[in-house]
């Protein structure tokens, strides 16, 4: 039977430390939030109103606004945290 030499170990120990080095971060998700179903309720009544009346847009595209704007807000918060 032959020992390992030391270059094998000293090949060994580096793989170890290489692979140690390159091991991936945990990976966060954002928390859910109100904003996606907003932005789609919205975009849904601005489409709805073109057939019907004018009022209805108006009101779709002002929950897509709010609903845009509260999730661009919270994805920038979750991106300085």
């Amino acid at each position: 039977m032959s020992q390992p030499n030391e270059a094998t170990k000293k090949d060994e120990n580096e793989k170890d430390e290489q692979c140690a080095r390159n091991k991936p971060l945990p990976e966060t998700l954002p928390r859910p939030t109100v904003w996606p179903a907003t932005v789609a309720l919205g975009s849904t009544l601005l489409a709805f109103g073109v057939v019907t009346h004018w009022i209805m847009s108006l009101t779709g595209l002002g929950l897509f606004l709010l609903g845009a704007g509260g999730w661009i807000k919270d994805l920038r918060n979750d991106q300085l945290q």
